[in-house]
């Protein structure tokens, strides 16, 4: 059995004002979100984040037209050379035949970045530095040699995040055939298609330094160690100041400790929490209200919801509901924030 066969598949009698730190939902940077069909197992990764960078203004309004048109919805992954490139975004299969999907016509070279692994860069025609339009490709290793020094350069316009690279790496393991008069195209035992199911603008989720879709004390974990080695990807930035720094992980910590029902948010449903149980010292309702571990409800524990109110990111609001907006919310604490504490899960 092949490596990709095993692998792929209110509280207060005397109370004072709360200072409440407020975060943006957004990133700074714009995020795409590829879904491919074949996964990896243990752990699970089916999906990989691309952040477009900012000084390739021609090449990111170009790929983005094709993502919010849905044109890369379901294209094939049509070229792979190990160890060099990953290609697609030029065509879908109708079951018999390649199919080009839309093309918007070619756009002008913007090459600056150096074609380094983890990179994405704009594929073009020979002898035409102004010929790239929808197909593009990630860069398996270090191409800078070659790509940056031929037909004007490949314009790099995006980077791949967290461990994304993964699964880009483990499509190189597959036997590559010729299939429709195309050459060098990856498939799973010889018939399946790598494909891109679904490619959408996204954000990333406030604290989900590891891009699974959760915040937990994992996320904690891999920043922690991350701050030793120095990151500059925008996953880390929890406070999203443009550094990524010790404030970050004290405010993914407190976010933690004060995240009750553990949806990523610090919100309404994590004080009701703490207010259901108060002053009991065996939370008969969820002992995730104690979030100091003390065996009592208290103001501690209040104070781990009011300190990071309105931290994390937002659940979407259900259809047809109307959303207050946070300024609106004003909520009363005792005393002032403790030093927050472990998390008790």
């Amino acid at each position: 059995m092949s490596f990709m066969r095993k692998r792929l598949y209110a509280v207060a009698a005397a109370a004072v004002l709360v200072s409440i730190p407020t975060l943006s939902t957004a990133s700074a940077s714009t995020i795409v979100k590829m879904q491919f069909n074949l996964g990896l197992a243990g752990p699970p990764l089916d999906t990989v984040y691309i952040e477009l960078f900012d000084d390739t203004p021609v090449t990111q309004a170009n790929f983005l037209s094709y993502v919010n048109a849905g044109d890369y919805n379901n294209v094939v992954m049509h070229r792979m050379v190990p160890g060099f490139v990953l290609q697609g975004g030029g065509f879908t299969w109708n079951g018999s035949s390649f199919t080009p999907i839309n093309n918007n016509g070619p756009i002008v070279n913007e090459f600056g970045r150096s074609n380094l692994r983890g990179t994405l860069a704009m594929a073009k025609l020979g002898g035409d530095p102004d010929s790239a339009s929808n197909q593009f490709f990630f860069n398996y290793g270090d191409n800078s040699a070659n790509l940056d020094n031929q037909n004007g350069g490949f314009t790099v316009f995006a980077r791949v995040l967290g461990n994304g690279m993964d699964l880009i790496d483990a499509y190189s393991s597959l036997q590559t055939f010729t299939v429709a008069g195309f050459a060098d195209v990856p498939l799973l035992n010889g018939n399946q298609f790598v494909v891109m199911n679904d490619v959408s603008v996204t954000q990333l989720r406030i604290g989900d330094t590891d891009l699974d879709g959760t915040v937990s004390q994992a996320d904690a974990d891999l920043l922690t160690t991350t701050l030793v080695g120095g990151t500059d990807q925008p996953q880390f930035d929890v406070d999203e100041n443009g550094t990524v720094e010790q404030a970050d992980l004290d405010l993914l910590n407190a976010l933690l400790l004060g995240d009750i029902d553990g949806d990523g948010f610090v919100g309404i449903t994590d004080l009701n929490v703490v207010l259901a149980n108060w002053n009991q010292n065996t939370p008969p309702g969820n002992v995730n209200a104690d979030t100091s571990g003390d065996g009592f409800v208290g103001i501690d524990d209040l104070n781990a919801v009011l300190g990071v109110w309105n931290a994390g990111s937002p659940p979407p609001p259900a259809a047809g509901a109307t959303v207050p907006e946070p300024a609106s919310l004003a909520l009363l604490g005792l005393g002032s924030v403790m030093t927050l504490l472990r998390r008790r899960r």
